[in-house]
C-alpha cells in the first residue's frame, strides 16, 4: 500500500493518464490485500504435497498396489483443477475492470456532489453505478458457480479416492477383505488426505487471485516516474533559480508548451509572472518543480521551495496543523503568520480557534480561507523560495492588498526570501523587482514596471485589458461596501480594517447575525442565530470544546456476538432460503456419520465371511453404499 501510495506522488504525466482514481484507489485497498489474503496459504504450497505423498505411502503399506486406484483419481483432477483456475482468473481480470470503473465513478460523485444535488442528478448516476455493479454482480455470481464446482469436486475427491481404493482393493482378490485395522487405519489416512484436498481450491483460488493483482501493481509501478534529473542543485550558481533554455511539455511526445526559456533570479528578489489566459503561467510554476518533460534547457534550484497552488490543499486536520504541516510548533512564529494572513478573525469565529477540525478538502472553510490557510502554510514552513501561483485571486481586493503588504510584499515577513508571484493584479506590479512577461509559452519580456511601461510592448498590452477589468472590479466592490454599511457589518473604514476578509461567506454570515440580534432583540423567536460564545477564541488549546471535532471516533462491540445479530442475518436471507441451508446441512452431516458406521459395518464382515467366500452381491453393496453416501456429502456441499 505504501509503495502505491509512493508511486502516485512521483509517477509521470503519460503513466497518470493511463490509471484512473478508481484503479489507484483499487489497487491500494482489494489487490494489496490480496497478498495479505494469500500468506494464509503460502505454507499450503509445500505441506499439502507432503501430506499427500506421506499419506499415499502409508496407504501403500496397509493396501498395496490397490492405493494406486485412489491415485489415479486424484491425478484426473489436476486437469479439472487446471481448467476452473483458467477460468477463474479471466472472471477475476473481468471483475476488476468492473470494479475499477465503478470506483471511478463513485469517486466522481463524491468529488462532485454539490452540483450533483443542486441538479438534482441522484437518479441518473445511481442508474450508472447500479448498472456497473450489476455486469460486476453478474462477474461474481460465475465466480460463485465456478467456486462452487471446485469446492464440491474437491470435497467428493476424500470419498472418490477411498472409493476407488477399497473397491479395486475387494475386487482384486476375494481373499481381500477389509478388516477393522485396514479399514480404519486407511480411513484415518484419508481424513488425513480430505485436509491438504480440501484446502487445494482456496489455495489455487487465492494464488489465481493474486497473480491477477500482481500483473496489475506490476503495470501501475512498473511505470515511468517523473524524471529527477530535470530540476538540478548546482550550487556553484550565484541565482536562486535559473533556467537555461529549456523547453517543457506535460507529455513526452508532445509539442513543448514552454519554448526557449531563459530566466535568472537573484536570491531575495520579488519576481511577478504575468500574462493572458494560457499563456503557460501555471506551466512555469510546474516546471520550476519538475513535474513537466524537459526535451532540451535545464532548471537550477538553490534551496527549498515552498509551492501555493491556486486551488487549495486542505488536510481534514486541525487549522493548526493544517499550517504546520509536521513542522514544530513556535508560538510566536506561528501568531505572525496568523496575523499577516488576515486568519485572526477567523479563529474567532471557529468554534476552537485554531484546534478546530478542518473537514475534508476544507468543507467548513470559504474560499478565501481556504486560500490563507494554504498561504500561511507556507510562510510558515521558511524555506528559501516561494512559488506563488495567484494566490490572491481567490481573496477580496482589500484582502490581497494586506497579504502582500504583510507577507509577499517588500516589507511582509517574506521580504528577504526569493518569490516567484503569478498574478493578475496589476496594483501590484510596481512594488515588485522584477516583472517576467509570457506570450504564448515563450518570454517575451524582462524587466522592472517602469522600463516595461515605457517599452510599448506586450506588457502594456497586458496592463490595458487587465486594467478595466481590474478598475470594474473594484467599483462593484465599493457599491457592495456601500449596501453593507447600512446592517453595521463591515467597519466604517474598509482599508483600515483589512483583517476582516468581506469575501468569506461565513465571516459575513455572522457579522450580519450581530447585527440583526442586536437590532431585534426583543424578538428572540424571529431567528436561530449562532450562540455568542461561538464567536469567541479558545480560551484553554488542552480541554475539547463542542465543535472542535467533526469526526468522532466510532464504536465497537467486544465480547461475544450476541443472537440478535445472527437472527438480523437469517432475516435477511429470508426464512425459506435457512430453513433449506440448515436442512442440507443436516443431510450433509447424516451422510458423513453414516458412511463411517457403514465401514464399521463393513469391517463386521471379515468376522462373519471369515472361513467362507466373500459374496460378489455383498462387497457391490457395499462399494455401493459407501460410494452413495461419499457423492450425497459433495452434493450437498455443492448446494450449501
Amino acid at each position: 500500500m505504501a509503495a502505491v501510495y509512493k508511486k502516485a506522488l512521483v509517477m509521470s504525466n503519460d503513466n497518470r493518464k493511463e490509471s484512473t482514481v478508481g484503479e489507484t484507489v483499487n489497487l491500494m485497498s482489494a489487490d494489496a490485500q490480496r497478498f495479505n489474503d494469500v500468506t494464509n496459504f503460502i505454507h499450503l504450497l509445500w505441506s499439502c504435497p507432503l501430506q499427500i505423498i506421506i499419506s499415499i505411502v502409508f496407504l501403500w503399506i496397509e493396501l498395496g498396489p490397490s492405493t494406486l486406484a485412489g491415485l489415479a483419481v486424484m491425478v484426473l483432477m489436476v486437469p479439472v483443477n487446471g481448467l476452473l483456475a483458467t477460468k477463474a482468473r479471466k472472471l477475476q481480470i473481468e471483475n476488476m475492470k468492473f470494479k475499477d470503473k465503478r470506483l471511478k465513478i463513485m469517486n466522481e460523485m463524491l468529488n462532485g456532489i454539490k452540483i450533483l444535488k443542486l441538479f438534482a442528478w441522484e437518479p441518473s448516476f445511481q442508474a450508472q453505478v447500479e448498472d456497473i455493479r450489476g455486469k460486476e454482480l453478474k462477474v461474481m455470481r460465475k465466480f460463485a458457480y465456478l467456486t462452487s464446482v471446485s469446492t464440491f469436486i474437491f470435497t467428493c475427491a476424500p470419498a472418490l479416492v477411498s472409493l476407488a481404493t477399497f473397491a479395486v482393493f475387494v475386487g482384486v482378490s476375494s481373499d481381500n477383505i477389509l478388516t477393522p485395522e485396514k479399514a480404519f487405519t486407511s480411513i484415518s489416512l484419508f481424513n488425513i488426505l480430505r485436509f491438504p484436498l480440501a484446502m487445494l481450491p482456496m489455495l489455487i483460488a487465492s494464488i489465481v487471485q493474486t497473480t491477477v493483482s500482481k500483473k496489475r501493481l506490476e503495470k501501475f509501478l512498473g511505470g515511468d516516474d517523473l524524471d529527477s534529473d530535470i530540476v538540478h542543485h548546482d550550487t556553484s550558481f550565484n541565482t536562486a533559480v535559473s533556467i537555461s533554455n529549456g523547453s517543457f511539455a506535460w507529455e513526452k511526445d508532445s509539442e513543448p508548451l514552454l519554448k526557449n526559456v531563459s530566466l535568472d533570479i537573484k536570491p531575495g528578489r520579488l519576481v511577478a509572472v504575468v500574462g493572458a489566459v494560457g499563456s503557460g503561467k501555471s506551466s512555469l510554476m510546474s516546471a520550476l518543480l519538475g513535474e513537466m518533460y524537459s526535451p532540451k534547457g535545464f532548471v537550477n534550484i538553490q534551496g527549498s521551495l515552498a509551492f501555493v497552488p491556486q486551488q487549495a490543499w486542505i488536510q481534514n486536520a486541525t487549522l493548526r496543523d493544517n499550517i504546520l504541516f509536521g513542522s514544530p510548533y513556535e508560538d510566536r512564529r506561528f501568531q505572525d503568520v496568523i496575523e499577516a494572513c488576515a486568519l485572526g478573525p477567523d479563529l474567532k469565529l471557529l468554534s476552537a480557534g485554531d484546534l478546530t477540525e478542518i473537514g475534508e478538502k476544507g468543507i467548513n472553510l470559504s474560499g478565501g480561507q481556504k486560500q490563507r490557510v494554504s498561504l500561511a502554510r507556507a510562510a510558515y514552513s521558511q524555506a528559501d523560495i516561494f512559488l506563488l501561483d495567484d494566490p490572491l485571486s481567490a481573496v477580496d481586493s482589500h484582502v490581497g492588498k494586506h497579504l502582500f503588504d504583510k507577507v509577499i510584499g517588500p516589507k511582509g515577513i517574506l521580504q528577504n526570501k526569493t518569490r516567484i508571484l503569478v498574478t493578475h493584479g496589476v496594483s501590484f506590479l510596481p512594488y515588485v523587482d522584477e516583472v517576467v512577461v509570457l506570450v504564448n509559452g515563450q518570454i517575451s519580456e524582462v524587466g522592472s514596471y517602469q522600463s516595461l511601461r515605457a517599452s510599448k510592448g506586450a506588457f502594456s498590452e497586458f496592463l490595458d485589458t487587465y486594467a478595466k477589468e481590474q478598475s470594474n472590479q473594484t467599483g462593484s466592490n465599493e457599491d457592495v461596501y456601500q449596501d453593507t454599511e447600512d446592517l453595521d457589518v463591515i467597519p466604517e473604514n474598509v482599508d483600515t480594517q483589512a483583517d476582516y476578509p468581506p469575501e468569506d461567506t461565513v465571516s459575513f454570515t455572522l457579522k450580519r447575525e450581530n447585527s440583526i440580534r442586536r437590532s431585534q432583540r426583543g424578538n428572540r423567536s424571529s431567528f436561530r442565530l449562532r450562540k455568542n460564545s461561538t464567536l469567541k477564541p479558545a480560551e484553554d488549546a488542552g480541554e475539547t470544546k463542542k465543535g472542535q471535532r467533526l469526526i468522532e471516533k466510532e464504536t465497537m462491540e467486544t465480547g461475544q456476538v450476541k443472537f440478535s445479530v445472527y437472527l438480523q442475518f437469517l432475516r435477511a436471507m429470508g426464512w425459506g432460503y435457512t430453513f433449506w441451508i440448515f436442512a442440507i446441512y443436516f443431510i450433509q452431516n447424516v451422510a458423513f456419520i453414516g458412511q463411517n458406521l457403514w465401514l464399521s459395518d463393513w469391517t463386521n464382515d471379515a468376522i462373519v465371511y471369515q472361513n467362507e467366500t466373500y459374496p460378489s452381491w455383498k462387497r457391490d453393496t457395499r462399494v455401493g453404499v459407501f460410494g452413495a453416501l461419499g457423492l450425497a456429502q459433495g452434493k450437498c456441499t455443492f448446494l450449501l
